[in-house]
């Protein structure tokens, strides 16, 4: 069921509710005199809306005391060539406008008493211009503001980033120097047992690889001397015992 076009009306210009056809709709542009029948117009704080425009029926004409006092007035102060006097409806009264320099007057400018000054309508553009451009200087200020916390959190988040990498560096050197501090002692521990040979083992006085307890046996064959008539059997000479400790004892002093 749609709305009434008053209730549509007034909820669209709240803001409540959207109108469909709003973009196909030329754009109107905003009034600010007020509504003519409105009393209240007068006042530059007062926005006129459908309640004044289905409430205030205004006067028409003009009281007709009121009407034979202005002649009177008139009368005795007439009203320059650049001066005009309008009937306002919301209020039933004359005020005097001055084509020239758009002032106004509630009685004509030649009176004593008479206060000329702009009139309501240009104050409520000029308050609501201002309020406008008070409205926009603020959202300029909360955008900048998002901007710099934006670009605060950027780079606070390259920094972390920058850290992280800067973390994975050291710990990757620090693992490259565990591996390297591995494969030393593994190299040491190589040559101290190269250097510990029992003195009968063949690779002690030949450049033979050392072997294990299983080297020569029948199942492995493929690590044994075959350059011998037998598995287990060389014909070498053999070294002495103590040559080969007074060898290893004269290969010690040159290390030293």
């Amino acid at each position: 069921m749609p709305l009434p076009p008053a209730l549509a009306a007034k909820l669209s210009k709240r803001g409540i509710i959207q109108n469909k056809h709003k973009s196909n709709e030329p754009v109107k542009k905003q009034d600010f005199k007020g509504l003519s029948s409105c009393p209240n117009k007068s006042n530059i704080y007062h926005e006129c809306n459908l309640w004044c425009e289905t409430h205030w029926k205004g006067v028409q004409t003009p009281d007709p005391k009121y009407f034979r006092n202005i002649q009177k007035l008139l009368v005795k102060f007439p009203l320059p060539s650049n001066w005009t006097e309008i009937f306002d409806k919301g209020t039933g009264r004359y005020y005097y406008w001055n084509m020239e320099n758009d002032l106004v007057s509630w009685l004509p400018p030649k009176h004593p008493k008479s206060i000329k000054c702009q009139s309501a309508a240009k104050l409520r553009e000029n308050r609501l211009k201002m309020r406008e451009r008070e409205e926009r200087l603020e959202k300029e200020k909360e955008n900048e503001k998002r901007d710099k916390d934006r670009d605060r959190d950027r780079e606070s988040s390259d920094e972390e980033e920058r850290s992280h990498r800067r973390r994975e560096r050291e710990r990757e050197k620090e693992r490259e120097k565990e591996r390297e501090e591995r494969k030393r002692r593994r190299e040491e521990r190589h040559r101290k047992r190269k250097e510990e040979i029992d003195p009968m083992d063949p690779a002690a006085y030949s450049d033979i690889p050392q072997g294990g307890w299983s080297d020569g046996l029948e199942n492995n064959k493929t690590r044994a001397d075959n350059t011998a008539s037998g598995v287990l059997f060389q014909q070498r000479p053999y070294p002495a015992p103590g040559e080969v400790l007074a060898a290893n004892k004269e290969k010690a002093k040159k290390e030293k």
